[in-house]
């Protein structure tokens, strides 16, 4: 099913605010807007550049200790109610990206993609409360740097791509960049 092209605004919050995604003309399910998820990945890529930069240099601060519960309850949340009002990155992801036209996408790849995320994260607090070494727990941060970067640059969103190969979507098919 194609997105609707037509519908070139979008609202902060959703309708009903706590409904995963808004209602899109054409469309029988809610949308998420792709390019709010994009921005929101980008502010999550610089949240891991700065974890992975501590977790190496500066150890004993303990970063995973503060970044890992928040990255956990930002993916979960997000994958419970979408990107506002309760997600802080997919709140700024959203903010920064009002004025642009919105990319209208499936919820169901984007929660089984922050599912995930969020999965990372708790792999990442796990390790830290087991006393792994900065380097391990960095390697874990890295590949969380890696996912956040291909879709924030490439719009290429690994979770998503998973879901259409695990679950047959067609929706999830379309191409995760503009045309």
């Amino acid at each position: 099913m194609p997105v609707d092209t037509n519908r070139n605004e979008h609202t902060f919050l959703n309708r009903p605010w706590w409904a995963m995604g808004q209602t899109v003309a054409g469309h029988d399910a809610p949308r998420v807007n792709e390019t709010a998820t994009r921005a929101r990945a980008g502010l999550l890529n610089l949240i891991s550049a700065t974890t992975i930069a501590l977790l190496l240099t500066r150890p004993e601060l303990d970063p995973v200790l503060y970044v890992g519960p928040f990255v956990l309850f930002d993916m979960l949340v997000a994958a419970a109610t979408g990107l506002t009002p309760f997600s802080p990155t997919g709140v700024l992801g959203t903010a920064v990206t009002l004025r642009l036209r919105p990319l209208w996408k499936p919820t169901a790849p984007k929660r089984f993609a922050w599912l995930l995320g969020g999965g990372l994260a708790g792999t990442c607090l796990i390790m830290r409360l087991t006393h792994a070494s900065p380097e391990s727990m960095a390697m874990v941060v890295a590949v969380c740097f890696c996912l956040t970067w291909l879709e924030a640059a490439l719009g290429f969103c690994v979770g998503c791509w998973m879901h259409a190969r695990i679950w047959g979507c067609d929706a999830c098919e379309v191409p995760y960049v503009r045309q």
